[in-house]
């Protein structure tokens, strides 16, 4: 293809050497279809490798750091394609304090919004590796779509969407189960993706399309295609109102914007030999861009939408993530085998950190969309514990798919599987499979003397019975029948 040409003869102008240009060029993929649709906008140290190293997890030091992300903490998520590992780093220390063996060629990384797991596309093995943060352990192995690339998720914790690059799909995993439940096609060489901030819709880029996908996360479907993103859309990510896109052009060596509420990209902006990769600061201020072309990063004020300053890194700088609080940048330094540490304050940079081969992406809590981080504080009760919905957990602290669960999601449930619901208040409730969004119920919850228990049935894709009515204090135990997977999700009218 034209952009692997273009590619190509960036890496030579760096003088980097033909095993690294290999390596990086399998950053771009191949082949697929475009979809129309109709509607919305809206380590040169010394690494810690072995169990006991590894167990000196991020997750025993999270309390002292800021983040409400889990174990996860503010730690540092480094993919490093050339050794096949992700090195966690602590920024404080600014050393590495474990490393973990995942699949073939990882890209991406992502931190999950609790902050309890991170996911890792590996695009050889074609499956993605699912990491305790707290025990820095691979804890599943999803097997995805053919290059699985970008990794990214829904704001509210329900649903990971891993971008297929050599299969133009995105496999959608249910994050309660870690299970693959479904494929949506996309346009041509898709690469990566971000949600909007209220979970509704996640937009895909269509590398070989010059276009973005907009898929409807409820039904799991593509509403629509925008097209005219010319020059090769590659990464992404979304203000924090959820109104722009900032698209990384590989071909132009510039940023895309796009307004969703128009539906069309309405200006660029000028960054530096690609491709890129973006984030944004917490308060939607400032974006910072590494591209692999460069030995700088990027400084774009987003108001004025200019490039304001660069950050001198090194050569082939790439992943790029900005912290939770906003004050620090760290850039995987792909052809120096380094982050580099860099000071919002200052933009310069305080410190590198020695890393494995060809460190590509970089993930913190937060970034690159996978939270609106400006109301970080909100996901955090009094006592400074994540929300029951963000974590996963309900009322007594329990898995959310146990028995008398208060979380109003379930899990996804296969063939047989049960998951309670206590109504407890009266009101008008409607009940869903997000999975299956033509699966509804009604239930009325009227007011009286304690409910007694009630079984509904998950059967030929429909809630039998598909209405009820209740007295507050029943146990509704819903029951799937079906071979296909469902999940139950209630929503109080």
């Amino acid at each position: 293809m034209r952009w692997d040409k273009i590619g190509i003869k960036r890496i030579s102008a760096l003088g980097l050497t033909a095993v690294w240009g290999t390596i990086l060029l399998a950053g771009c993929g191949s082949g697929g279809s475009s979809n129309n649709g109709g509607a919305p906008a809206a380590n040169a140290g010394a690494p810690a490798s072995s169990a006991s190293e590894a167990a000196a997890s991020p997750g025993s030091t999270a309390s002292e750091t800021i983040s409400p992300g889990g174990p996860s903490g503010n730690f540092v998520y480094v993919v490093n394609r050339g050794s096949n590992d992700v090195q966690v780093i602590d920024p404080e220390k600014k050393t590495v304090t474990a490393t973990i063996p995942v699949g073939q060629d990882p890209t991406y990384d992502q931190v999950t919004p609790d902050g309890k797991y991170l996911y890792v596309a590996n695009s050889q093995s074609n499956d993605v590796s699912i990491i305790d943060t707290a025990s820095n352990k691979v804890v599943k192995t999803v097997p995805v779509g053919k290059t699985p690339k970008g990794v990214n998720f829904t704001p509210d914790g329900k649903w990971a969407y891993i971008v297929n690059e050599g299969a133009s799909t995105v496999t959608i995993i249910d994050m309660a189960s870690m299970q693959a439940v479904a494929t949506v096609k996309t346009g041509n060489t898709p690469h990566n993706s971000v949600s909007s901030p209220d979970s509704r819709y996640v937009y895909v880029t269509d590398t070989g399309s010059n276009a973005v996908t907009v898929i409807d996360a409820m039904t799991k479907k593509v509403v629509r295609t925008i097209e005219g993103v010319d020059s090769l859309p590659h990464n992404l990510t979304i203000t924090q109102d959820g109104k722009t896109l900032f698209v990384t052009l590989t071909q132009s060596d510039a940023i895309g914007v796009i307004d969703l509420a128009e539906g069309k990209m309405i200006g660029t902006i000028p960054v530096g030999k690609g491709h890129h990769v973006i984030d944004l600061t917490p308060d939607g201020k400032r974006a910072y861009v590494s591209g692999v072309g460069v030995d700088y990063t990027a400084v774009i004020d987003v108001a004025s939408r200019k490039m304001t300053g660069k950050v001198q890194v090194g050569k082939a700088p790439h992943g790029t993530a900005v912290s939770p609080d906003g004050k620090t940048v760290y850039v995987g330094v792909s052809g120096e085998n380094k982050l580099a540490v860099i000071d919002t304050a200052t933009n310069q940079v305080t410190a590198t950190i020695p890393t494995d081969k060809v460190p590509f992406f970089v993930a913190v809590w937060g970034s690159h969309g996978s939270v609106n981080r400006q109301d970080a504080d909100m996901m955090k009760s009094p006592d400074g514990m994540d929300h029951n919905a963000m974590a996963g957990m309900n009322d007594s602290g329990t898995d959310a798919g146990s028995a008398s669960a208060s979380a109003s999601t379930s899990p996804l449930l296969s063939k047989d599987d049960t998951w309670d619901y206590d109504f407890r208040e009266a009101g008008d409730y409607a009940v869903v499979c997000d999975i299956h969004p033509d699966m509804v119920m009604s239930v009325k919850v009227e007011k009286g003397a304690p409910g007694g228990a009630k079984t509904v049935e998950l059967k030929n894709e429909s809630f039998q019975p598909n209405a009820l009515t209740v007295i507050a204090g029943t146990k509704i135990t819903f029951k799937n029948d079906d071979s296909d997977a469902h999940n139950v999700d209630i929503q109080k009218k």
